[in-house]
């Protein structure tokens, strides 16, 4: 029984890695929601809190990845690929460390990430400075974040949507779960079960 219950969390993990990839890739390829809302960092967080670093950062840099092959990038990819996997080594260490509503945890380190991506990848913009925008003074640094506001303004919007209600989702699965296998284990005593409840 027990080793049923093993493999079962492993199925349940590695569907959940691939439930979590598919949303992110569809909305980024497909559905897209607009400038910086994304389901990246949805996946980052509930990656980090149910599968853990190693496969978080598997899910992260394969969205990344796959997308980019399909959407194209530019010499940026440095700043955005890394503004999304640091927060994806460090978040499940801070899951671990913070004991506090694991929703309320989530949002919070979620909006961190945010905070991170938007510094991080807008500094590279004007390292790059691939479109000659800003110049390579402070004043040009300044501009560049100002000008970036909007897109940060969406990602936080996105993430404040998006993680709760995927921590919803996946625990209403995971509540789910246990009765369809119950029902799929001992059908006819589960319809019996639930008959005389109605009774």
């Amino acid at each position: 029984m027990e080793v049923y219950k093993t493999e079962l969390l492993n199925m349940d993990k590695k569907l959940l890695f691939f439930a979590l990839f598919l949303v992110a890739f569809i909305e980024r390829v497909v559905f897209d929601l607009g400038p910086n809302v994304e389901m990246v960092t949805t996946a980052l967080i509930l990656g980090s809190y149910y599968l853990g670093k190693k496969r978080s950062m598997w899910l992260i840099l394969l969205i990344l990845i796959s997308t980019d092959i399909v959407l194209g990038n530019t010499k940026i990819f440095i700043f955005t690929w890394s503004g999304f996997l640091i927060p994806a080594i460090i978040t499940c260490s801070l899951f671990k460390k913070i004991k506090s509503n694991k929703v309320l945890t989530g949002v919070g380190l979620g909006l961190t990430s945010n905070l991170f991506f938007f510094v991080w990848t807008n500094f590279g913009v004007w390292l790059q400075d691939l479109w000659g925008l800003y110049p390579k003074t402070l004043i040009g640094l300044v501009n560049c974040y100002i000008n970036a506001l909007p897109f940060l303004k969406n990602q936080l919007i996105g993430s404040l949507i998006f993680i709760p209600l995927g921590f919803y989702a996946i625990e209403a699965v995971k509540n789910l779960i246990p009765r369809i296998i119950s029902f799929s284990s001992r059908p006819y005593n589960f319809i019996f079960t639930t008959f005389k409840k109605v009774i």
